[in-house]
């Protein structure tokens, strides 16, 4: 993948949790982390009891950038 900043390569790798990755709306830590208690929340990954939680990303090193592609969940290890 392209990285969209500086245009350079990108490499694929995962970002990991024991807990549901979820995107959330601000800059203020919610109290509850689950992404059901808060309205505009993105679910990036599952909650698996067994294996935690995945998402396939992409990062830039010379921008250090992180891009996470959550478009259906395709980048969700617990879908697949």
């Amino acid at each position: 993948m392209q990285c969209p900043y500086c245009g350079r390569e990108m490499e694929e790798g995962l970002i990991q949790s024991p807990q549901e990755l979820s995107w959330l709306p601000g800059k203020k830590r919610p109290l509850l982390g689950r992404a059901q208690f808060h309205d505009g929340a993105v679910v990036l990954s599952e909650l698996s009891m067994l294996k935690g939680s995945a998402v396939l990303a992409f990062l830039c090193r010379d921008c250090e950038k992180v891009v996470i592609d959550c478009a259906g969940g395709l980048s969700d290890f617990n879908r697949k």
